[in-house]
């Protein structure tokens, strides 16, 4: 969640993350899940996709976005006293942008 000075005029307050899920349209994408302390749920309703996070388990789907565009999805498991602001943004662009995004983080790491 971003916190409330932090935010820009028109942005989501609870569902906005400071860290988006960025990935290439109209290509073949194997996401992987698991959780590091309780059970979460990694859910997006508009791909249709609802995928539970183990501790100490790799939970495996696949996924084709056809178009462009940011989705919003969050943790629908009741994990904890936080569940309640652990929202998911995918943010997906076209090949060209996704590419300079990833060298932009290369340069950074």
């Amino acid at each position: 969640m971003v916190p409330t000075p932090d935010l820009t005029f028109g942005s989501f307050r609870l569902i906005e993350v400071d860290n988006r899920v960025v990935l290439p349209v109209a290509t073949h994408i194997r996401v992987l899940i698991t959780s590091a302390d309780v059970l979460h749920s990694w859910a997006v309703p508009s791909f249709g996709i609802k995928l539970d996070a183990c501790p100490g388990r790799i939970s495996e789907t696949s996924l084709f976005v056809k178009r462009t565009g940011v989705f919003y999805g969050q943790c629908s498991e009741i994990c904890g006293v936080n569940h309640g602001f652990m929202p998911i943004v995918v943010q997906v662009v076209s090949e060209e942008k996704y590419f300079s995004w990833y060298s932009g983080k290369l340069l950074d790491a």
